[in-house]
């Protein structure tokens, strides 16, 4: 699926988790990964074999709002308002991506 975020086409691929195995992993064990996203392909990976696509949907697609927006992925402390901030202006667009991913309304 294609979705739009900040004018950037991303898009949401299921992967098995062989798949994600080799994506994720640099030292070959064996893992399970829910979901991942990837920045350079602006695209999100989610293990098509884990019970739980919707809340990693929604947690891959916070990764992506808060690249596009130019919050520091490897910033070491958020405060409260800052978290705030982002679920606060993050929830619409995810919700929409959300629901045309699960077919939902």
């Amino acid at each position: 699926m294609k979705f739009i975020i900040n004018n950037d086409e991303w898009y949401i691929k299921e992967i098995s988790n062989a798949e994600m195995n080799v994506l994720c992993s640099s030292d070959k064990i064996q893992s399970f990964t829910h979901g991942t996203t990837q920045y350079d392909c602006n695209t999100i990976y989610i293990n098509e074999e884990t019970p739980l696509k919707r809340k990693t949907l929604i947690h891959e697609l916070t990764h992506c709002f808060m690249y596009e927006y130019g919050h520091n992925q490897h910033q070491k402390e958020f405060n409260h308002e800052d978290v705030c901030e982002i679920c606060a202006s993050s929830y619409d667009t995810i919700q929409d991506v959300i629901k045309k991913y699960f077919k939902e309304g």
